[in-house]
């Protein structure tokens, strides 16, 4: 029975098309170094209330960190925010994390009321907030949403392999990806093919 009343599985939203690789940057001779200020808020964007999950961390920079290190994009990266006069940019992407939790609470109480025959289903919706800052100063903000459904009930024992850990990789991965991407394709990050000084000073 508590298999049975453990049975879940989640799945990735897709809202953002798939982006399988990341721009070739290896003919330039100059690459950005960056400092990457990476946070998850519980609340929407801009929301005064949002409050940071700062447990969430060391699964937020591995995650990052695998994106960062096979992509190639940078000649150095850190998430030490004291190093920010040292890199050429700061690359802001802090994810938000909402969701319709009431609807979620009532659908687990009937799933578990009825020993899983009903499922219930909640989605956790996220919102990537990415921005390029150079001297302190904002140059380019955009951002791209996701969202992860978890479903519970008897009917998911056979897709248990999609778990929450495996389905919030990928949302993430890709939104990443996604963001790091269209900066490269807007020429938000400077590339040369000699060795040219990136950092606008002022």
């Amino acid at each position: 029975m508590s298999i049975l009343l453990g049975a879940c599985a989640a799945f990735p939203g897709d809202k953002i098309a798939k982006i399988d690789k990341l721009p070739d940057v290896s003919q330039y001779k100059e690459k950005p170094k960056v400092v990457v200020d990476l946070k998850l808020f519980r609340g929407k964007p801009n929301d005064a209330n949002a409050i940071e999950i700062n447990q969430v961390q060391p699964e937020l920079q591995r995650i990052a960190t695998k994106v960062l290190d096979d992509s190639n994009l940078f000649e150095s990266y850190t998430y030490d925010l004291f190093q920010q006069d040292q890199a050429d940019y700061v690359v802001k992407l802090h994810f938000y994390n909402y969701g319709e939790n009431g609807a979620a609470a009532v659908m687990g109480f009937l799933s578990g009321f009825t020993f899983g025959v009903i499922p219930a289903a909640a989605t956790d919706k996220y919102t990537l907030k990415a921005e390029v800052a150079q001297n302190n100063q904002s140059i380019y903000v955009k951002e791209n949403q996701d969202e992860l459904t978890t479903w519970i009930g008897i009917w998911f024992i056979p897709a248990m392999a999609n778990t929450p850990q495996k389905a919030m990789d990928e949302v993430f991965t890709n939104m990443i990806k996604d963001a790091l991407n269209t900066m490269i394709e807007n020429k938000q990050l400077k590339y040369a093919f000699i060795p040219y000084p990136l950092r606008v000073t002022i």
